[in-house]
């Protein structure tokens, strides 16, 4: 089983010690699973969409590959629309599920409805949620879990956007209630 996580640096793992981000959390708890961690911090939409275009280019479809793609933060801290981001995932999720089964990540909350840009990020969740349902993806709700633990005052965020070191344990577990069911 092959588990290829892309997306921003929530997804690399910003803000905390090197094996502590959610995918690496993830590899430590199934050591049976190959997982790759493809990261970047500052990750535009349209730069997951370039990443994966060129991470494809010599792949063919494997049915144990399982391709995560969480991105969307950085688009919206620079006041793109919910429509933007979210035509570019279906894009991307496009693009990666001609190399495997594609896993959409639902963004994290931003902390503190900074700039009021969080109903965003809700949007573009909800939207992401219909799509996954009507094609037959799976999701990883990452939003819920680290909005339900903030909300009975668990500190869950370094800062305004990334998670702290409970902040990705919580996205690991709730990584894994997917992964263990592939």
């Amino acid at each position: 089983m092959k588990i290829i996580c892309f997306g921003d640096s929530i997804t690399r793992g910003y803000d905390v010690r090197e094996g502590l981000g959610w995918v690496e959390l993830c590899s430590a708890a199934l050591p049976a699973y190959h997982m790759e961690n493809h990261g970047i911090d500052g990750l535009s939409v349209q730069g997951l969409i370039n990443y994966l275009e060129s991470w494809c280019i010599d792949k063919s479809y494997e049915d144990d590959r399982y391709i995560c793609i969480m991105c969307g933060t950085n688009d919206i801290l620079q006041n793109r629309d919910s429509d933007y981001v979210y035509n570019k995932l279906i894009k991307a999720a496009t693009i990666a599920g001609e190399k495997g089964h594609v896993i959409m990540g639902l963004e994290t909350q931003i902390d503190s409805e900074m700039d009021g840009l969080n109903h965003v990020v809700v949007d573009v969740n909800r939207r992401l949620q219909e799509y996954a349902r009507e094609h037959g993806l799976r999701t990883i709700d990452f939003y819920t879990v680290l909005h339900e633990a903030d909300q009975i005052g668990q500190i869950v965020f370094a800062g305004e956007v990334h998670p702290n070191e409970r902040g990705y344990r919580l996205m690991a577990y709730k990584a894994l209630e997917t992964f263990t069911r592939l």
